[in-house]
């Protein structure tokens, strides 16, 4: 083998394909990703002499492939507990079922979208009254879904501040809706 690659190196210019492969087998993408993922990590720990000589015969991908079977299908394997988990708590479906669900439900929906956009207009009317610093620490808060101290560590302001921005325009949003709606 005349490049100076590492013969990871070489074998991951492949990873598309062994996901592909990987994908086709479990029919679950992050499965897949993850068990590809830590075949490429066995993979590094194994003799560079071993692969080496793996890649110069041609045999690599046939090779990926077993171990990526080998590790999905052994019922030692922890991905192959994390698949017979995930296909025991697959909800079963019935279309008809469902689309008894979205008839009955594409009513109820209309009007409640309705609602629902009318309030959306109310807290967007109420939020832009409050100075832009409480405005983006509300629609930071409630647009990334994140609790005060990851916000605190994404941001470099104090949990308490933010806590208390938050506190502060909800409860105002609170007595502004409650005074539109009396």
């Amino acid at each position: 083998m005349k490049n100076k690659w590492h013969p990871i190196e070489w074998i991951y210019k492949d990873f598309e394909y062994f996901l592909g492969f990987a994908v086709k087998k479990t029919k679950d993408k992050y499965l897949s990703e993850d068990l590809v993922q830590d075949t490429f990590l066995q993979l590094m720990t194994m003799n560079q002499h071993k692969l080496l000589i793996i890649i110069d015969s041609g045999r690599i991908k046939t090779y990926v492939c077993k171990i990526i079977l080998m590790k999905y299908f052994s019922k030692r394997s922890a991905f192959h507990k994390q698949n017979v988990a995930y296909q025991n708590n697959k909800i079963k479906s019935n279309d008809s079922f469902l689309e008894h669900l979205v008839n009955q439900n594409e009513q109820m929906n209309v009007e409640h979208d309705e609602w629902v956009e009318d309030m959306h207009q109310k807290v967007d009317d109420c939020i832009n009254h409050f100075d832009e610093y409480d405005q983006k620490v509300f629609q930071l808060y409630y647009e990334l879904g994140l609790s005060f101290r990851r916000l605190s560590d994404e941001t470099g302001i104090d949990a308490r501040s933010l806590e208390h921005s938050v506190k502060k325009v909800r409860e105002n949003i609170k007595k502004q809706i409650g005074e539109i709606q009396d």
